[in-house]
């Protein structure tokens, strides 16, 4: 009887061990991966005019782009969100956080600063985020899309007021269709959009 319980117990232990060897760690789902977005540095800065001081407030964006997944168009009123590509932190403060990289560079203001600054701002810029999607409707034309208007407000008791408003498109062909490709895309669009609008910032009468 002993004999026989011996043998059931090397039974169940070689089948355990052979389960085991079995089991493999790996994961069945892919990771998730995290981006930012950059604003390049490269522009040759401006003398700055004066000692004109802009406060570049929090950037508002649309709810159908404010969470962190990347969100591709599939067809005309098609959408789908990637859960395992996403911006880093939220959109808002990635891309508000380079526009004001971007012009503080520039030199068109002698300081640009954020809402937590205490300065006295002389103008505001605010800005909304209408677009932000990977545009795969033709498979074989994928382009990021960005789209960004801005307002400057003039904070002067004497004269207040919009100065300028300004809408900034881009579409920007994408060489395939990964995130890496996806998320170059969008950089060029914002280098391309904050260089038009310090462009357009030059160009208003102060």
């Amino acid at each position: 009887m002993k004999r026989a319980h011996s043998r059931i117990v090397r039974a169940i232990l070689l089948l355990f061990i052979s389960c085991y060897g079995c089991v493999t760690l790996e994961r069945s789902y892919p990771e998730k991966r995290y981006f930012v977005l950059e604003v390049s540095q490269s522009a040759t800065p401006v003398n700055p005019a004066g000692d004109r001081i802009l406060l570049v407030s929090n950037l508002r964006v649309s709810p159908r782009y404010a969470d962190r997944s990347f969100v591709y168009r599939i067809s005309e009123a098609g959408y789908e969100t990637d859960f395992y590509n996403q911006f880093l932190t939220a959109t808002d403060s990635i891309i508000g956080e380079e526009v004001r990289r971007g012009l503080a560079a520039s030199r068109v203001f002698k300081y640009v600063v954020g809402p937590s600054n205490q300065l006295q701002a002389n103008y505001v810029l605010e800005g909304s985020v209408n677009a932000l999607y990977g545009d795969f409707r033709n498979l074989n034309a994928p382009a990021a899309v960005l789209e960004i208007e801005f307002f400057l407000h003039n904070e002067d008791a004497a004269n207040p007021g919009i100065v300028m408003q300004k809408r900034y498109v881009k579409s920007v062909p994408l060489n395939e269709r990964t995130p890496e490709a996806l998320v170059k895309g969008w950089n060029d669009a914002l280098n391309e959009i904050v260089a038009a609008l310090v462009a357009d910032l030059k160009a208003v009468s102060f």
